[in-house]
C-alpha cells in the first residue's frame, strides 16, 4: 500500500521501501539468462559476482537504469553517483551469514555511511532486486526499520525481503541490516545498486569495474552515473523527476538478537557516534 510519505521521508524515517514492479519480471528473467554464463562454474564459491562492466557489456546496465528509474534516482539525489552496481550469488546450505560473520548474527551498519548520516535525509541508498525466488530460509536480506542512533532492541521488528523473481526494495544504507544464512538448497542471486550524492567521498567509483563499463555505454545519461570526475561536485544529472510517494515494507519477522548481542550493538553505536563527531568515520 502506498503511504502518504514521500519516498525520501519514508527512507529517512523507516529506512526501506518497496520497489517491486519497477522492473518487469520478464526483463529480470531475461537478465538471468544473460547472467547464467557468467555465474557458471562458481558453485563452489561462497560469494560470486557479475560486476558493473559485465552488466554493461550484457546490456543489463542500460535496462536497469531506464529513464523512469533514473528519474526516481535523480528525484532523490539530483547529483547521484553510483557506489555499487553488481549482481552476486551466495552459496547454499549455509549455517551463518555469508558476510559480516564477526558481527552479532551479521547485523551491521555500513561504516562508510556513518560520518555523513543525518536523521532527516537518506544520503546513502541501495536497491536490491531478487533474481532468484527467496523464502525465509533462503538467505533473505533483513532490515531493522528503526533509526540507527540507538542501536537495536533484542527481538525487535525486522523486514525480511522475500518473494519471487523481480521483488525489489530501496533501503537506507545507514540503517542496521544483515544477510541471513542461506540454509536453502539453491544459490541466491540478487542485483545490487547503491548511489549517493556526487559531493560525498566515493572510494569505489574509480574501480576498474566502473571505468571498464564506460567502454560498453554511449548514452550520456548512463555515463554520468559512473563518471568519476563528478566526485566532489554538485552538478545535477540531466534526468530530473518528482519524488514519488513511498510504498512501505512492513516488518515481517524479529531480529533474534539476545540482550547481550543488542547491548554490544548499542555500545558500538555510541562508539561510532563519538568517532563520527571526531571526524574519524
Amino acid at each position: 500500500m502506498t503511504s502518504t510519505l514521500a519516498l525520501t521521508d519514508l527512507l529517512a524515517n523507516q529506512g526501506i521501501a518497496d520497489l517491486t514492479g519497477l522492473w518487469p519480471v520478464e526483463m529480470v528473467e531475461d537478465w538471468n539468462r544473460r547472467l547464467d554464463p557468467i555465474f557458471a562454474g562458481t558453485d563452489g564459491e561462497r560469494r560470486s559476482y557479475a560486476s558493473a562492466d559485465s552488466l554493461a557489456e550484457t546490456g543489463i546496465f542500460a535496462e536497469l537504469f531506464s529513464e523512469p528509474v533514473r528519474q526516481v534516482i535523480a528525484g532523490i539525489h539530483p547529483t547521484a553517483l553510483l557506489y555499487h552496481c553488481h549482481s552476486y550469488e551466495i552459496a547454499a546450505n549455509q549455517g551463518r551469514p555469508h558476510i559480516h560473520r564477526d558481527k552479532p548474527l551479521g547485523w551491521h551498519r555500513d561504516t562508510e555511511t556513518i560520518g555523513a548520516y543525518t536523521v532527516d535525509f537518506p544520503s546513502f541508498i541501495s536497491i536490491f532486486i531478487l533474481l532468484s525466488p527467496v523464502g525465509s530460509g533462503d538467505g533473505a536480506f533483513e532490515f531493522y526499520p528503526h533509526r540507527p542512533n540507538n542501536g537495536m532492541r533484542p527481538g525487535g521488528d525486522a523486514v525480511e525481503l522475500v518473494g519471487p523473481v523481480g521483488t525489489a526494495a530501496m533501503w537506507n544504507r545507514s540503517y542496521f541490516h544483515r544477510a541471513s544464512p542461506n540454509r536453502g538448497a539453491l544459490r541466491r542471486r540478487v542485483l545490487k545498486v547503491s548511489f549517493q550524492p556526487a559531493g560525498l567521498p566515493n572510494d569505489r567509483i574509480g574501480l576498474p569495474e566502473f571505468s571498464d563499463a564506460r567502454a560498453h555505454l554511449t548514452d550520456p545519461a548512463l555515463l554520468a552515473l559512473i563518471d568519476e570526475s563528478r566526485v566532489g561536485t554538485t552538478s545535477p544529472l540531466q534526468d530530473r523527476g518528482e519524488i514519488p510517494a513511498g510504498t512501505p515494507l512492513p516488518p515481517t519477522t524479529k531480529n533474534q538478537l539476545s540482550r547481550a548481542q543488542a547491548t554490544y550493538i548499542r555500545a558500538q553505536t555510541v562508539g561510532f557516534r563519538v568517532l563520527a563527531a571526531a571526524g574519524v568515520v
